[in-house]
């Protein structure tokens, strides 16, 4: 099993779900639930890019 990589999407999980509850618990997330999907489909894509890039320095 690779380990590695394992713990690297761990940590990309863990960081797209802080940046959606980060973003969703502020003031301007409060007043955007409405577009709720989009920020969750941004959190997402910035969760692969962390893992992209944790990627690219480890492997």
């Amino acid at each position: 099993m690779d380990w590695l990589n394992m713990i690297i999407n761990v940590i990309a999980i863990f960081a797209g779900l802080g940046i959606y509850l980060g973003v969703m618990h502020t003031k301007w997330g409060r007043e955007h639930e409405g577009y709720q999907y989009a920020i969750m489909l941004a959190a997402i894509i910035a969760a692969c890019l962390v893992g992209g890039l944790l990627r690219f320095i480890f492997g």
